[in-house]
């Protein structure tokens, strides 16, 4: 067994996942736990410290996305669900659309609507996941309450094509409400909600350098959504509960500072996706990017290697100090029944059906035995192009090395 490298020499290649917070949203928080600790409900000299911490952080996150109104979420998980299904609740009961690739927290959705006695209906991609405008076209209907729509892919990078599924939607349901999962774009590529004619946008906060446990729910003026969580009427009655102000500073802190950089970022994390990607595809033939070509995030790499089962690839780098995935981090939490909608997968049919477990990479047409071969890289501002360099040499070795042991034609698959 290869001895750990230590900590302080890891390559950290899995920012898709989570990001390390900046010093600075440390420090603030750290700040803002300390001299404004009172309830900012509380009406005496304690609370109004406390209130315009979370004022100000409020009004700063409202106008970088162009809302009209923002609620603090403990997450983009619970910002999809308040988006999604509290928009359904002040409707009458009909369809809410996603894709079948939609991350996790959005599919999850489907049994809440029922509650509310709406369908949720998953719509097939294209085999770059996301959704075909004409396909899109076809399922849309005046029944149509919710559409839910994952701007940049978690796992494959995608961009789905934005502007063109929401005009589609503004022709064939005008009434319905268009949430936007935002997660992984936030802060990586220019966006405002009322430009983009969108009602909602969930973010969160440790995909860009900010704190876990905290994201937000963007809308728009006329977004109507009914709370999932009343308590003590907080978040103008839309999110009960003592408000997170550390949580609060350190998304205004994370995002200034990544809305500062972005075109820099954003030009850094593809110059080490497209090194990266060279490496692998040279020295290792057969293997491919998947996700759009062009139209996708810059800091998401998904490559699959053919006979390299990633698990393994996955856990021989990280035992030589680099750190990637096999796909979103969601899925751990969520084998067996990660939709809410369909019935769970008993175990072993997946396997005498050849589907793989990833719900993402089955609905692209990946088979069980190409899906075991998807690994994940992401970058971020603070990766440096000789740690992607070493990361590479150290994957395509330690592929090649797998490939060798491989029975005769499996590697050539």
């Amino acid at each position: 067994m290869i001895a750990r490298m230590p900590a302080a020499r890891r390559i950290y290649l899995d920012n898709a996942a989570t990001t390390r917070p900046l010093p600075a949203v440390v420090e603030a928080m750290a700040k803002a736990q300390l001299d404004a600790f009172g309830n900012p409900s509380s009406r005496h000299a304690f609370g109004p410290p406390a209130r315009r911490l979370l004022d100000d952080a409020r009004e700063f996150l409202r106008g970088a996305v162009g809302a009209a109104q923002l609620v603090f979420t403990s997450g983009g998980s619970e910002a999809d669900y308040l988006g999604i299904v509290g928009a359904a609740a002040a409707r009458p009961p009909g369809r809410v659309l996603m894709a079948q690739t939609d991350h996790p927290a959005v599919l999850e959705t489907a049994a809440l609507l029922m509650r509310w006695r709406h369908h949720a209906a998953r719509l097939p991609v294209t085999p770059h996941g996301d959704l075909d405008p004409e396909q899109f076209y076809s399922a849309l209907g005046q029944d149509v309450a919710v559409v839910a729509l994952l701007y940049g892919h978690n796992e494959l990078g995608t961009l789905c094509r934005l502007d063109e599924l929401v005009a589609l939607v503004r022709r064939a349901a005008p009434e319905a409400h268009v949430h936007v999962d935002l997660v992984q774009t936030f802060g990586k590529l220019p966006f405002d909600l009322d430009a983009a004619d969108v009602d909602s946008v969930a973010v969160s906060g440790h995909k860009f350098h900010g704190p876990r446990g905290a994201g937000f729910l963007a809308l728009s003026s006329k977004a109507k959504v009914e709370p999932l969580q009343l308590a003590g009427g907080q978040e103008h009655g839309l999110r009960g509960g003592t408000e997170n102000v550390a949580g609060a500073v350190g998304l205004m802190v994370a995002a200034e500072a990544a809305l500062s950089h972005q075109a820099a970022t954003a030009a850094h994390t593809a110059r080490l996706c497209t090194l990266v990607e060279q490496a692998v595809l040279l020295a290792l033939p057969g293997a491919q990017r998947l996700g759009h070509p062009e139209r996708r995030l810059p800091h998401i790499l998904s490559l699959r290697i053919p006979g390299v089962v990633g698990e393994t690839l996955m856990l021989r780098c990280d035992d030589r100090g680099v750190a990637f995935s096999t796909g979103s981090a969601c899925h751990g939490a969520h084998d067996g029944a990660h939709d809410g909608a369909p019935a769970p997968i008993e175990k072993g049919s997946a396997e005498k059906a050849g589907k793989p477990e990833n719900h993402v990479l089955a609905a692209i047409g990946l088979d069980r035995a190409a899906a075991r071969e998807v690994v994940r890289l992401s970058f971020a501002c603070d990766t440096a192009e000789a740690d992607a360099e070493a990361a590479a040499a150290i994957l395509v070795e330690e592929a090649q090395a797998l490939r060798a042991q491989a029975p005769r034609g499996a590697a050539r698959r």
